[in-house]
C-alpha cells in the first residue's frame, strides 16, 4: 500500500511562507536567533519549520478520515491545516508557544504518536534541527565544518541543557529567594552571559583602554570616540606626481534625513600633502575609486587596479585617518582627525594574532591580489590587540564562572560540555562558548574590511554577503564606547538571540562533526531534511576560517576534537570548486555529484517511508560589488539545479513536489523565461519503487496530459504567484519523470533532466492558456493581440483580420472600451484610462479582459477596493484571476516586467481580497448577473 500523500506534496500557503521567510531574513528586525553567530545563506527559520510540519501531516485527499468526503470538505480541512501553518509563520514566534503546541498535537495525531528522528547531514547554521526540536522531534545534525557544528550544538544541545536554571554570578546571588524564584527559559543563562561579558569588558579596558583615546572638540571638551574612519593609500604611478593618494569610495559621513555631513579633502599640491576636515554644508567631493579604477586626487590621472594590486602585493598600501565619529548629546558628531589620534595606533601590540594563510584561490575572495594573504591582514593592529585581548580572557572568565558556580552550590560532575556534562564544569564551558561567539561578532563588525554606512550612521559588518571583497575606506570601532559597535552591544545581541530561542518541545538534540556520507551513527526510521551546500556558490570552509581562527584560540581547548586542525577541513567539503581540482570544472562537478549520491545513498535505507524527505536548493543572485571590477559573481543556476535533480533521481528518489520560497522583501523579476526564483526551492522526495518500469517519451507526455491539469488546478486554488507557478509545477511534472527507472527517447538514449524540464514547461504554458475557463471572443482577440504586440500599436488591417477569426470586430471592442483604434493604428487601452465608476453588472458588453484589468486598477487603490469589485463579479472573478496567470506568462516571455508585476500582485493578493470580499457580503462573492457575456 503506497504511503499517504503529505501536505507538502499537494498544496501549501506560499504567500504566508514567503512573507515570514522574507521577514526572517530582513536585516535590522531586532534580536533574533540568527544573531547567535554568522552563517552564510542561513535557511529562514519559518521555512524550515513549516516544511517539516507539512512533511509530517497528511493532505486531506490522502487522509483515511476524509475518505468518501466531498471535494469541498477536503478544501475546508486543507484550509484548517493552512491556518496552523499561518500561525507558525507569525512574527515574534517566541511569544506564541501555543502555535507550536497546536502544531505538535496535529503532528502527533497524524503520526499516531510514532515520531521519526530528524536527521540533517548538512546542518550548517542549524535552522532545520532547531525547528525540528521545536516541533517535538528528536534531532541529529552533522556537518564537516566545526563552526557550523558549534552553532547547531548551541541551539539544540547547550541552550536546552541549561534552561530554567538560576544564574551563578555574585550579583544574582545577592537577590533574595534566588533558588526559589522561577527562572523562566534561558533567563538565568542570559543573566550570567551579560554579567561575565561586563566582567570581560572591564578587564580588557584595563589592559588596552589606552589605545582608544577620547576626541577633543573645538570647545576643548572631550568625548568618547565611536569609530575611526580610514582610507587606504597608494603612491600615484604618474612620475610627475608621485603623491600618496587616498582610495576612497565616498566622502559622505551622514545622509540620514536632513543631516548631511561630508569629508572635505584639503590638497596641498606643492607639498603633495592632504588633510581632512568634516563639513556640514556644500556638495560632497566625489570618491576616488570606481568599478573601473582609481583617480589620483592630486593630478587627476586614472590609476588602474593593476597598479594598486601590484603595490599591495609589494606591501606598499598604507592607510590614512580621514574622520573620527564621536558621541554627542544628540547623536553622532564628526570630528576632524588629529595627529595624536593617528599615532596611537602605532602603540598597538597584539598579544597574539592568527598567522594562518588565506586560501590562494577561493569562492568570493578578492583580497589576495592586493597583498592580503593572511588572516591577520584582515585586521588593523589595534583590532588585533582588541580581539586577542578579549579572546585571551576566555580561560580566565571560564575559571571565574566555575568558582562562582561552586560558591552558589551548583552540582558538578567534572564532565566537560563537549563530553555531555551538565554540571558546573559544562556550564562554565557554555558561558565561555557564548562569549567566544560575541568575540566573533566583534571580528565581523570590527575588521579592516568593515565599512561606514552614511545613511544609517553606523558601522557595517564584513559578511553582508558570502564573500570577502576589497574595501577601500573602512571603519575601526571602539569596543569600549557607549554607542555603536561595542563589546557590550555584541554580548547583548548574543544574549537576546539565546533568549529568543523558544523552549523546544523535545529536549533531545545532538550535533556532531562528521562527513555527511558517514551514516554509521544514524538509527532507523529517520526523517531526512537538509539544506546541502549550494554547488559552487559559497565557499563555506574558506569563509568560516575567519571565525575559526579566533574560536580555536579562545575555546579550542574546550572542544579538542572539533578544533584539532589549524583551519577547517577543505578537500572533503561538498562544493564544486574547480580550483581544488586543478581548475577542472568537470572533476569539481563529479566531486559534488558523487558526494551527494554517496550521502543520500547511505541514508535511504534508514528512512521512515511514511514521510517524504525535503532537500533545499538555493542560489545567489548576481551581485553588484564595490571597489573592484572583478568583484561581481554571476548566477550559474542551470548546471547546479540539474545536477541536484540528477543526483537525487539516480540515487533512487522520486521528486514529488517542488516549492519556491522567496525570502526577499524586495520582489525582483529575475531571469525572465527561466525557473529562476528569488531564493530557495524546496524539493519533497520519496524512494522510487525498486521495480519501477521503463517508459517511452510518449508515455511521459501522456502522463503529463492526464495528471498535470489536476495538479495545476490545486496549485492555482492556493493563489500561488504566477512567478512561482512554473517552479512549483515542476514538482508534479518531475514526479512523473522520476517515477520511471528510465525514459527512453526514440533513438534509444535516456531522456535528460533538461529535456524533461523543457517538456514540463511547454505543457504548463499550454494548460495555463487553456485553463482559464469560458473566454469570450473579445478576450480571445486581446490575448492573441497582446502576445503579438504587447502594449504597442499594430496595423488596423491585421487587427481586423484577427477579429474576424475570433468572431468579433475592432469597432465592437473599441465600444467595449478595451481597444483604441485611430489613424489606421490599433493598440490595447491602458488600465489608467479605464473608467473609475465601472460596474460589471451594468456593462452591456462585459469581457473577461476588462474584468482582470479593472481588478488590477482597483488593487492599486487597496485590497478593500478590489474586494468590492469581486463582490460584483461573482464567479467571474476566479476566471479573471486565472487569466492573470496566462498574461503573466506572456509578459515573462516578452520581458515586460512592469506588466508582469501587476498580474503577479493580483494573484498573490487574492486570498486577502477574497477574505475582505466575504466580509463585505457576509458570505463571499455574489453571483453576477449574466449580462452581455
Amino acid at each position: 500500500m503506497p504511503p499517504r500523500k503529505k501536505l507538502i506534496e499537494v498544496a501549501l500557503p506560499l504567500d504566508a511562507i514567503n512573507d515570514a521567510s522574507a521577514y526572517d531574513k530582513m536585516p535590522g528586525i531586532g534580536p533574533h536567533p540568527k544573531g547567535i553567530h554568522q552563517w552564510w545563506a542561513r535557511l529562514p527559520l519559518p521555512c524550515a519549520r513549516v516544511m517539516l510540519f507539512a512533511s509530517l501531516v497528511d493532505d486531506p485527499s490522502s487522509n483515511p478520515e476524509f475518505a468518501g468526503e466531498s471535494e469541498d470538505a477536503i478544501k475546508v480541512e486543507r484550509k484548517r491545516l493552512f491556518g496552523i501553518i499561518r500561525d507558525l509563520c507569525q512574527k515574534n514566534i517566541h511569544e506564541h508557544p501555543e502555535a507550536f503546541e497546536k502544531a505538535y498535537r496535529e503532528i502527533m495525531h497524524h503520526t499516531g504518536g510514532k515520531l521519526p528522528v530528524l536527521i540533517d547531514p548538512f546542518c550548517g547554521g542549524g535552522s532545520i534541527p532547531l525547528e525540528g526540536q521545536r516541533l517535538g522531534l528528536t534531532v541529529h545534525g552533522s556537518d564537516l565544518n566545526p563552526v557550523a557544528v558549534l552553532i547547531t550544538k548551541s541551539y539544540i544541545e547547550i541552550i536546552p541543557r541549561f534552561l530554567e536554571m538560576p544564574p551563578v554570578n555574585p550579583d544574582a546571588r545577592k537577590q533574595k529567594n534566588l533558588e526559589r524564584r522561577k527562572w523562566k527559559g534561558s533567563d538565568g543563562l542570559v543573566a550570567d552571559l551579560e554579567y561575565y561579558g561586563e566582567w570581560m569588558r572591564q578587564e580588557a579596558e584595563q589592559k588596552i583602554g589606552h589605545l582608544y583615546p577620547k576626541a577633543k572638540l573645538p570647545d576643548g571638551k572631550e568625548t568618547t570616540v565611536i569609530a575611526w574612519l580610514w582610507a587606504r593609500t597608494v603612491k600615484c604611478p604618474n612620475p610627475a606626481c608621485g603623491a600618496t593618494m587616498p582610495l576612497v569610495r565616498s566622502f559622505s559621513l551622514a545622509t540620514k534625513g536632513e543631516k548631511k555631513v561630508r569629508i572635505l579633502p584639503i590638497i596641498e599640491k606643492a607639498s603633495k600633502e592632504i588633510t581632512y576636515r568634516t563639513k556640514t554644508s556644500g556638495e560632497s567631493t566625489p570618491g576616488t575609486v570606481t568599478r573601473r579604477g582609481a583617480i589620483c586626487i592630486f593630478c587627476q590621472q586614472p590609476v588602474p587596479f593593476a597598479h594598486i594590486r601590484a603595490e599591495g602585493r609589494a606591501n606598499r598600501l598604507g592607510a590614512d585617518l580621514i574622520a573620527v565619529v564621536a558621541e554627542g548629546d544628540r547623536g553622532r558628531i564628526y570630528v576632524t582627525p588629529t595627529d595624536d589620534q593617528k599615532e596611537i595606533v602605532n602603540k598597538a601590540l597584539p598579544a597574539w594574532f592568527p598567522e594562518t594563510d588565506l586560501p590562494e584561490y577561493a569562492l568570493g575572495f578578492r583580497v589576495q591580489s592586493y597583498g592580503v594573504v593572511k588572516h591577520s591582514h584582515l585586521f588593523t593592529p589595534r583590532q588585533l590587540a582588541a580581539l586577542s585581548t578579549f579572546s585571551g580572557l576566555i580561560p580566565a572568565v571560564r575559571k571565574q564562572v566555575l568558582k562562582d558556580a561552586a560558591d552558589r552550590g551548583m552540582k558538578d560532575d567534572n564532565v566537560t560540555l563537549d563530553k555531555g556534562g551538565s554540571g558546573a564544569t559544562a556550564y562554565a564551558d557554555a558561558i565561555a562558548t557564548f562569549l567566544a561567539f560575541a568575540i566573533d561578532r566583534m571580528a565581523d563588525f570590527n575588521c579592516a574590511f568593515s565599512t561606514w554606512k552614511p545613511s544609517g550612521e553606523q558601522a557595517m559588518h564584513l559578511f553582508g554577503r558570502q564573500s570577502i571583497p576589497m574595501v577601500w575606506d573602512y571603519c575601526e570601532s571602539n569596543p569600549f564606547a557607549n554607542k555603536g559597535i561595542t563589546w557590550e552591544n555584541e554580548v547583548e545581541i548574543v544574549a537576546r538571540a539565546i533568549e529568543r530561542v523558544p523552549i523546544a518541545k523535545a529536549k533531545t538534540g545532538y550535533a556532531k562533526q562528521l562527513d555527511a556520507a558517514n551514516a554509521a551513527w544514524v538509527q532507523e526510521s529517520i526523517l531526512l531534511s537538509t539544506d546541502p551546500p549550494y554547488y559552487d556558490n559559497i565557499g563555506y570552509s574558506d569563509l568560516s576560517d575567519f571565525f575559526y581562527v579566533w574560536l580555536r584560540h579562545s575555546i579550542g581547548s574546550l572542544y579538542p576534537d572539533m578544533f584539532s586542525t589549524m583551519l577547517t577541513p577543505k578537500k572533503p567539503e561538498l562544493v564544486a570548486t574547480p580550483y581544488r581540482f586543478d581548475g577542472d570544472s568537470k572533476k569539481a562537478k563529479n566531486h559534488f555529484e558523487g558526494g551527494f549520491k554517496k550521502t543520500f545513498g547511505s541514508l535511504k535505507e534508514k528512512l521512515d517511508v511514511r514521510f517524504p524527505i525535503t532537500v533545499y536548493y538555493a542560489f545567489k543572485q548576481s551581485e553588484e560589488s564595490e571597489g573592484d571590477e572583478e568583484d561581481g559573481d554571476a548566477l550559474t543556476l542551470t548546471t547546479a539545479w540539474e545536477t541536484l535533480l540528477e543526483s537525487l533521481i539516480q540515487t533512487g528518489f522520486q521528486i514529488t513536489s517542488t516549492w519556491p520560497v522567496r525570502a526577499s522583501q524586495k520582489w525582483r523579476m529575475v531571469s525572465m523565461g527561466t525557473n529562476a526564483l528569488a531564493s530557495y526551492i524546496v524539493l519533497a522526495c520519496r524512494l522510487r519503487a525498486p521495480d519501477a518500469p521503463l517508459a517511452r517519451r510518449s508515455d511521459f507526455l501522456s502522463d503529463m496530459k492526464k495528471e498535470l491539469p489536476d495538479a495545476l488546478k490545486k496549485l492555482q486554488q492556493t493563489s500561488i504567484a504566477p512567478v512561482d507557478l512554473a517552479q512549483a509545477s515542476i514538482g508534479p511534472g518531475i514526479a512523473m519523470y522520476s517515477r520511471y527507472s528510465k525514459i527512453v527517447e526514440s533513438d534509444g538514449s535516456s531522456m535528460s533532466v533538461r529535456t524533461a524540464l523543457s517538456l514540463i514547461n511547454q505543457e504548463l504554458r499550454s494548460l495555463v492558456k487553456h485553463g482559464i475557463g469560458d473566454i469570450d471572443s473579445e478576450t480571445q482577440f486581446m490575448i492573441e493581440w497582446f502576445e503579438q504586440f504587447g502594449m504597442l500599436q499594430g496595423e488596423f488591417g491585421r487587427a481586423e483580420t484577427l477579429s474576424k477569426a475570433k468572431n468579433t470586430s475592432v469597432e465592437g471592442m473599441s465600444r467595449a472600451g478595451i481597444l483604441v483604434s485611430r489613424g489606421g493604428k490599433v493598440s490595447i487601452k491602458v488600465r489608467e484610462e479605464y473608467p473609475d465608476d465601472w460596474d460589471p453588472v451594468t456593462d452591456r458588453r462585459l469581457t473577461l479582459w476588462e474584468c482582470t484589468q479593472h481588478l488590477i486598477k482597483r488593487l492599486q487603490l487597496g485590497e478593500n477596493e478590489a474586494a468590492k469589485l469581486v463582490t460584483r463579479l461573482g464567479g467571474k472573478s476566479e476566471d479573471a484571476k486565472n487569466l492573470a496567470y496566462h498574461l503573466f506568462n506572456i509578459c515573462e516571455s516578452k520581458g515586460m516586467i512592469d506588466e508582469a508585476i501587476a498580474y503577479n500582485e493580483l494573484v498573490t493578493s487574492w486570498p486577502e481580497i477574497q477574505r475582505k470580499a466575504a466580509g463585505i457580503t457576509g458570505t463571499g462573492p455574489q453571483k453576477i448577473l449574466d449580462v452581455g457575456v
